[in-house]
């Protein structure tokens, strides 16, 4: 697969998932118009804890595929990896809806153990379908891939909307007695699109699941070990900062979660560039595989670096710059926390940097050294955020952020020259990143309300990029393909 392969698989992966995210991320702007910041928090907590429980139900078997599949029969390692998550997700179900009781009053909310029912119900479906989805990536199957994930946005959605807009206001009669409580209801509409999704993949789930695969899958589980470190490391890094703003703020109860709230929906701003490096990612992890042995794959991945970077800060430019035109879709209310914007764009920019140097640590089955820095970041996160978010609020838990993502990356940078040296152009990255930062700094200092003026400079960065992405190509003198 070249560099021109890689380039239209993100595209595919890039345009279907930006446009069905962007659908997906409407919601945000929606529930602030038709629930509570409080009850907005609330679902915002409750999704970080999900985001956790999915790194232990998954095991890192996804990048265990692709990482076994380039070597082994495809059949094969699809057997077990499935048979892995199919057994360990049993098991985490049944964990945690006998300990419903107990886990949902040690968060706050003694009798809603509905919650945590349906959160366990939604893993285990989405679990089961992400070995498939990753068969799919593997095989180059991207429309196949979008399709799935458009059908599941879609009844998502749609979901939502008549729960939340037509149900929960008697709008439309149901023949059966329903919850009147926003938060179960979007519980409902999350668990009921993967639960379908579950059916269109079972045929192939069900005849691939076997004790025997579980039983000789211990290569495929030592490689994924290390992985659930990262995994769950990389997840408190991500996610942690909105239980601890619920906490740490010095409101009460509701005023911490309508805080959360707000910080969540400005957080989900930051969307574009996130959606960027999931497409990345979607593409270029088994790509990544496949040419781990080739002889100029060190050089090839150093210039996807070069791309990687120059796109990102198009992106980041882009919406720093139009942050106030793209906060108004959300309530008035929320763009109190519209200045966090900068720091989680910047921040999501060194963490997609950090995913392209961690090839290093994946190819060479160093797992454990990724788990350590992915394990310095947590310690970084949680240490900041408990220092800041009493003093800063929101503010501090961005700023960690940051700090924390551009940590693990200078690590990884350092860690990864001794057991994979890649030569990747970091002088000519972060000069793109120091002039992006500046250029977007100082226009919307100089022209912050006016919108025209902002817009004319946002497109002569990006003319401005277009052109050096292009001379970029031209002197590159090694061949890619």
């Amino acid at each position: 697969m070249s560099l021109k392969s890689l380039a239209k698989q993100t595209a595919i992966y890039g345009i279907s998932t930006i446009v069905l995210r962007m659908a997906s991320w409407l919601l945000s702007p929606y529930y602030t118009r038709v629930i509570s910041q409080e009850e907005l928090g609330i679902n915002a907590s409750f999704l970080s804890i999900i985001a956790f429980l999915n790194i232990i139900y998954m095991m890192g078997m996804e990048t265990s595929y692709f990482r076994f599949v380039k070597s082994d029969n495809q059949s094969s390692v699809f057997r077990k990896t499935e048979s892995v998550v199919f057994f360990n997700s049993i098991i985490w179900s049944l964990l945690l809806i006998l300990l419903s009781k107990p886990l949902i009053t040690l968060l706050g909310y003694p009798g809603k153990e509905i919650y945590i029912y349906l959160f366990t119900v939604t893993l285990f479906f989405e679990n089961l379908c992400n070995i498939p989805f990753a068969k799919l990536r593997q095989e180059n199957k991207a429309i196949q891939f979008a399709s799935y994930k458009a059908a599941y946005i879609l009844i998502n959605i749609a979901l939502n909307i008549f729960l939340l807009s037509f149900v929960l206001n008697d709008q439309i009669p149901l023949p059966f007695q329903i919850s009147q409580d926003p938060v179960e209801l979007i519980f409902w509409a999350n668990m009921i699109p993967w639960a379908l999704v579950f059916l269109c993949f079972s045929p192939q789930i069900v005849t691939n699941i076997s004790w025997s695969e579980l039983r000789q899958s211990k290569e495929i589980i030592s490689y994924s070990l290390p992985l659930i470190l990262v995994g769950t490391a990389g997840m408190v890094n991500e996610v942690i900062d909105r239980p601890m703003l619920m906490y740490l703020l010095p409101g009460s109860q509701a005023e911490n979660a309508a805080a959360v709230g707000i910080y969540s929906a400005n957080y989900k701003l930051s969307i574009i560039i996130t959606l960027a490096i999931q497409a990345f990612r979607m593409g270029a992890e088994p790509y990544f595989f496949r040419l781990a042995d080739a002889k100029d794959a060190k050089k090839t991945y150093a210039l996807v670096m070069d791309y990687f970077v120059i796109i990102c800060c198009m992106i980041l430019v882009l919406v720093s710059l139009n942050r106030e035109l793209i906060a108004t879709i959300n309530q008035s209310d929320y763009k109190v926390a519209i200045d966090i914007l900068p720091f989680l764009l910047l921040a999501n920019l060194f963490l997609g940097m950090y995913y392209n140097t961690s090839i290093w640590y994946k190819a060479t089955n160093n797992n454990i050294k990724g788990a350590i820095i992915a394990i310095i970041g947590a310690i970084i996160t949680l240490v900041l955020n408990w220092i800041l978010i009493p003093y800063m609020g929101y503010y501090g838990s961005a700023l960690t952020t940051l700090v924390c993502y551009f940590s693990m990356l200078v690590i990884s940078m350092i860690w990864g020259r001794q057991y994979y040296p890649i030569p990747y152009h970091y002088v000519y990255n972060f000069s793109w990143i120091a002039c992006s930062v500046i250029y977007s700094t100082l226009v919307y200092a100089f022209f912050e309300n006016r919108t025209w003026i902002i817009l004319g400079f946002t497109c002569l960065f990006l003319l401005i990029s277009f052109y050096f992405a292009r001379r970029r190509y031209t002197d590159i003198k090694y061949s890619i393909d």
